[in-house]
């Protein structure tokens, strides 16, 4: 392994331990304040955004990162709580699409939930770590990159 490889692979750690850690954070503040995991709040979230408030369970798989039958469980989930956030709908034009739309009351409490998120973003993210993880990254590239510039 070179010095060069190395740097990148200690970058991409120190990101990937970036992330875990504050992923952590977030699903915590989520849970306590709101009673949601951080799944439950990227499927309300994702939904507040979309054209009408309503995605395919399909694209909802691909956002959120989750298989169809984990995003099937997880609004099975919102459903059974009886909170009134979401609602399930088929589609008309093919009957064997299921969507899952955003009502009212989930999009008061998907707000509430995004200022948790914001909030816990700022508290949380390491920014000179974060910059540093990156640099030592982007730096990989750099004499790549010089050398081309200067052999032109």
């Amino acid at each position: 392994m070179s010095q060069e490889t190395n740097g990148m692979m200690e970058g991409w750690l120190a990101l990937t331990q970036i992330q875990l850690s504050v992923a952590a954070k977030l699903e915590q503040e989520l849970q306590s304040k709101h009673n949601w995991s951080l799944n439950d709040f990227y499927l309300l979230y994702f939904l507040s955004v979309a054209p009408d408030k309503k995605l395919r369970l399909q694209q909802l798989e691909t956002m959120i990162g989750l298989s169809q039958s984990a995003v099937s469980r997880l609004v099975s989930r919102f459903e059974a709580r009886g909170c009134g956030a979401l609602r399930r709908h088929v589609c008309e034009e093919d009957r064997r699409s299921v969507y899952t739309a955003l009502t009212e009351i989930g999009e008061a409490e998907v707000a509430a939930a995004y200022d948790t998120f914001i909030r816990v973003l700022r508290e949380s993210l390491p920014e000179r770590e974060l910059e540093a993880a990156v640099e030592t990254m982007l730096a990989v590239n750099a004499p790549a990159s010089e050398a081309n510039v200067s052999g032109d």
